[in-house]
């Protein structure tokens, strides 16, 4: 009787309990940020996304998988977790991050499984950040990430560390939520740390979202880069200007076209030895091409081993930037003798001999046009051995001399070549020929003249002579007696 009345009691509980509802389990939740105010945005600089969630199984290991910005399904990222009593992911729960980690849009997903990605929540967050930490001038910046909400624009800010904005721009997201930005950072732009910032609304899961997220970077000086683009000729005599081309670049390969005023990077080598210290100039704007060039002395050493060089970081383009990280140099040249560069004129063509003279202005130059006023300089007459010393005329800034012809002369009648030398202190030389006609013309004349005049007188005194002398005598002798008479009383 009692067993009936249990078994009535159970059937009655079971009735009364079938007829109520059945338990709800907790819906899985998952935010990728601490914070439902703090936009799911990360840079480089973090350690790790945290992770909060609900509605987890107590004391069961969850297993956390990913899928990065590059991939097309998820992956296990072996780091798990235990939820608490509560059904919570534990405090302080995350997925690490890798200073390596790629830019762009994420998407977590929570598995009960380390093999098999059963879904049981989802969320997506963004990492973002500049392509480097450290940048020179004139490289361009990358600025890129994602975890915004697909198809929205965002606001990017760049300040320096003056407080001054230097760059503002608005980037849209493509459909996985990601964004880039390239931003040339100027060859003036202070060096020191920046500040970007992304602000908007609309993250990946959350379009109603408001967001602002900040990183830093640094920029330095840039070290530009020179290489010789034209090497110097062979071999340059004395007093001519040697010359080098260099190209110089900034590092993302642009000219650079400013220096620094009165600055003197280029040295002239001779083995090792600095000779002179010049100066360059922009020849080329749009390759950036430099040119260097030193006159070489007139007394410099004799020598095949001359060369231009560029000690590093020497060259300065006016704002900080320097070059070259190390030292550059051109090919070796050598340095010979000047030939002196001899123009002379000759009072005409032509010479009588003997009693004739001819006269000589000589300018001697060297190679870079300047003239010559210490030294030595002669005249040699080819056909007889002739030597004329020519003096400087400061007043004309040449050598005179002048030859006279003698009787002497006459054998060496015909073409003459004058044939000047001139040599400085230092063994710089030159020589130049000159033509000049002797002829005895003149003096052949005087003597026809002279001997026609003696023949004329002889012919006429053979002719008159006689006749005179007769006529002269028989005068005389009429004026003799009467001479006598006044002379006797």
């Amino acid at each position: 009787m009692k067993t009936n009345r249990i078994f009535l009691v159970i059937i009655l509980l079971s009735a009364i309990a079938s007829t109520l509802p059945l338990p709800v389990h907790a819906v899985q939740t998952l935010q990728t940020s601490g914070d439902a105010r703090t936009p799911p945005l990360y840079t480089l600089r973090d350690k790790q996304v945290t992770l909060v969630g609900s509605g987890y199984a107590p004391s069961q290991v969850y297993y956390i998988w990913v899928m990065g910005p590059k991939d097309d399904r998820t992956a296990y990222s072996g780091t798990s977790f235990t939820a608490i009593s509560t059904g919570l992911i534990p405090p302080g729960g995350g997925l690490p991050l890798s200073v390596n980690s790629t830019l762009g849009t994420y998407l977590v997903s929570i598995s009960n499984s380390s093999t098999v990605d059963t879904l049981q929540a989802r969320a997506h967050f963004g990492i973002w950040g500049t392509s480097k930490p450290l940048y020179q001038r004139t490289e361009s910046l990358t600025i890129l990430g994602g975890g915004l909400f697909p198809g929205v624009n965002a606001k990017l800010s760049i300040r320096n560390s003056a407080g001054d904005y230097v760059k503002t721009a608005t980037v849209a997201t493509n459909l996985k939520g990601n964004f880039n930005y390239t931003w040339r950072i100027p060859e003036d732009s202070v060096t020191d740390a920046y500040r970007v910032f992304i602000d908007g609304t609309g993250t990946f899961d959350n379009a109603q979202q408001d967001y602002l997220s900040e990183l830093t970077f640094t920029v330095t000086q840039a070290t530009l880069t020179v290489k010789v683009s034209q090497q110097p000729d062979p071999s340059y005599q004395r007093t001519e200007t040697a010359k080098v081309s260099l190209t110089i670049t900034y590092p993302d390969g642009s000219p650079v076209v400013k220096s620094k005023p009165n600055l003197q990077p280029v040295t002239l080598q001779q083995n090792q030895s600095t000779v002179a210290s010049v100066p360059v100039s922009l020849v080329d704007t749009s390759n950036g091409i430099w040119t260097a060039g030193a006159k070489i002395r007139a007394n410099a050493t004799l020598s095949s081993k001359y060369r231009f060089g560029l000690v590093a970081m020497s060259f300065d383009d006016g704002f900080g930037n320097k070059g070259s990280t190390s030292d550059v140099f051109s090919g070796y040249f050598q340095v010979s003798n000047a030939s002196l560069l001899i123009t002379s004129q000759v009072n005409g063509t032509q010479i009588q001999v003997p009693f004739g003279q001819v006269s000589i202005i000589s300018k001697i130059a060297y190679p870079d046009s300047t003239p010559m006023p210490n030294g030595t300089v002669r005249a040699f007459v080819s056909d007889n051995a002739s030597e004329i010393e020519l003096t400087y005329d400061p007043t004309i800034g040449a050598w005179r001399g002048s030859y006279s012809s003698a009787f002497g002369d006459l054998w060496h009648v015909g073409k003459w070549t004058l044939r000047v030398q001139a040599v400085d202190t230092f063994g710089n030389s030159g020589t130049g020929t000159y033509a000049v006609t002797a002829q005895p013309y003149l003096f052949l004349v005087l003597i026809a003249v002279i001997v026609a005049v003696a023949l004329f007188g002889r012919w006429m005194i053979s002719r008159y002579g006689r006749k005179m002398y007769f006529r002269l005598r028989k005068a005389l002798q009429k004026a003799r007696p009467l001479s006598t008479e006044r002379f006797h009383p």
